[in-house]
């Protein structure tokens, strides 16, 4: 009988916990409108569960660069090592609907590609969600 109450238990909280993951992850459909903008670094956040680098504008205007998540970024070669505080970039991203905040496809450093959004395929974000343009 105690063996029952504690498979009950076991699947209960697997389960559980599989919900938390799903719901924990985002997506990303709030990523609307196409933005391509020059910006200077002022942070690199490279770390779970996304890369990030937070970047001002001409205006001083503070953006949120969303990135893929750091192993895959190491996987396909991106780790920030392209990177420093106050280098100069270009970017071409989805900004989100109501936050300073961009879901990154490209960004470039003296009109060099040195990043681009890879999905676990090695397909690039703007391939997947079949928009166009090329990085």
């Amino acid at each position: 009988m105690k063996s029952w109450y504690l498979r009950k238990n076991i699947i209960i909280t697997f389960l559980l916990l599989l919900a938390m993951e799903v719901f924990a992850h985002h997506g990303w459909s709030y990523y609307k409108d196409e933005l391509s903008i020059d910006l200077t670094v002022i942070e690199l956040r490279l770390r779970n569960p996304h890369d990030r680098i937070i970047a001002i504008d001409k205006d001083n205007h503070e953006w949120n660069l969303l990135l893929a998540p750091p192993a895959r970024n190491r996987r396909f070669g991106f780790d920030g090592s392209t990177l420093k505080v106050a280098d100069k970039i270009e970017i071409l991203g989805q900004k989100h609907i109501t936050k300073s905040e961009v879901k990154i496809h490209c960004i470039y450093k003296n009109d060099e590609l040195i990043y681009t959004y890879r999905y676990p395929n090695g397909q690039s974000s703007l391939d997947f969600m079949r928009l166009d343009g090329n990085c």
